[in-house]
């Protein structure tokens, strides 16, 4: 990857993840099979983690797609009720604002509000 910024980004974001699952670098490249010096190099963002390495990484429970993206992976069991909210919300947000969204717009917009909801009471 030729971007210094993203793979600082993606270094900061795994080493978040190794940190929510409580895990050491040891730990999580012994979980993965990989060397503990691939781990000091991501999350120091000298380089980034392979597909097959980003595999390996989900099985054990990393985001996979927070760690390149910056958003996180739904719960196993989304809050119908908050998401509902989030959706309500954004309506009211562009009904108020006379704002012709289209479903999909809408639908899109109330997850990204989910989404923080749920990082916000990560945190």
């Amino acid at each position: 990857m030729r971007n210094p910024e993203v793979r600082q980004q993606i270094g900061q974001r795994l080493l978040e993840e190794r940190g929510r699952l409580g895990l050491t670098q040891q730990a999580l490249a012994d979980a993965i099979g990989a060397p503990r010096v691939s781990f000091v190099k991501y999350e120091a963002g000298q380089s980034s983690p392979a597909a097959e390495t980003l595999v390996s990484l989900e099985v054990v429970g990393v985001d996979v797609r927070y760690v390149l993206t910056g958003l996180r992976q739904a719960p196993s069991g989304v809050d119908r009720e908050r998401f509902r909210r989030a959706y309500l919300e954004v309506d009211r947000q562009a009904r108020s604002n006379r704002e012709k969204l289209s479903t999909e717009e809408r639908l899109s917009l109330a997850w990204r509000i989910y989404d923080a909801y749920c990082s916000v009471e990560a945190h």
